[in-house]
């Protein structure tokens, strides 16, 4: 069944088969250290594994460049073939994709994942957590933080939402994650919407939260 989607802040894709996690979790926390980069902005070391052209720099690959996007040599087959089978045909194209690791304890900044003239637009980002739970994800609001729901599937956010992360867990947070130059449809099948932006508002002052 198809849903619109417009004021979708948190929900599950219901229709896509489970990745193997545990073996997915494993090949990217093999990966030598040398192939990560920290991202200042968003307080949290990241993993390139689909980019223009395939190519990777120590500060990540923007995706301005041009060329079409390529898995990088060191992605796991695991995670390569369920993006290739179910992820891209359900999405419909393909984008950048990146694994996210957070330390035990460790913090991501709160933060947007648009610029500010993007704000109250399309804004939807791709995520499943291989490692770790969903429910360390929280959103800002006029009312104090309000945690996202825990889930085992694969699920889509509303980037555009002031967000931030505690990994209040004691193993490694591992997350692969789609964004821009995808932003979202304006409904999807099989989705199950768990939040709804109707029922929150932003906090009155969020333009710090494009300083990182």
């Amino acid at each position: 069944m198809t849903k619109p989607a417009d004021n979708l802040l948190f929900a599950t894709i219901d229709n896509i088969p489970i990745l193997d996690k545990q073996q997915a979790a494993k090949e990217i926390l093999a990966l030598d250290a040398s192939l990560s980069f920290w991202d200042n902005y968003r307080h949290i070391r990241m993993i390139s594994l689909m980019t223009k052209n395939g190519g990777t720099t120590s500060n990540g690959v923007t995706n301005n460049q041009e060329g079409e996007f390529v898995w990088t040599t060191f992605a796991p087959k695991v995670i390569v073939d369920w993006f290739e089978d179910y992820i891209f045909p359900w999405l419909g194209t393909k984008a950048r994709v990146m694994a996210l690791i957070t330390l035990p304890g460790a913090s991501n900044n709160e933060h947007i994942d648009c610029s500010s003239h993007e704000l109250n637009t399309l804004q939807h980002k791709f995520r499943v957590v291989l490692q770790g739970r969903t429910d360390t994800l929280y959103w800002l609001t006029d009312k104090g933080n309000v945690f996202a729901p825990n889930t085992d599937k694969a699920f889509i956010m509303d980037g555009g939402w002031p967000h931030g992360m505690t990994n209040s867990t004691n193993e490694i947070k591992v997350t692969l994650a789609l964004g821009a130059p995808w932003t979202g449809k304006d409904s999807y099948d099989d989705i199950t919407i768990l939040q709804d932006r109707n029922d929150f508002a932003m906090p009155k002052e969020i333009s710090h939260l494009w300083n990182g």
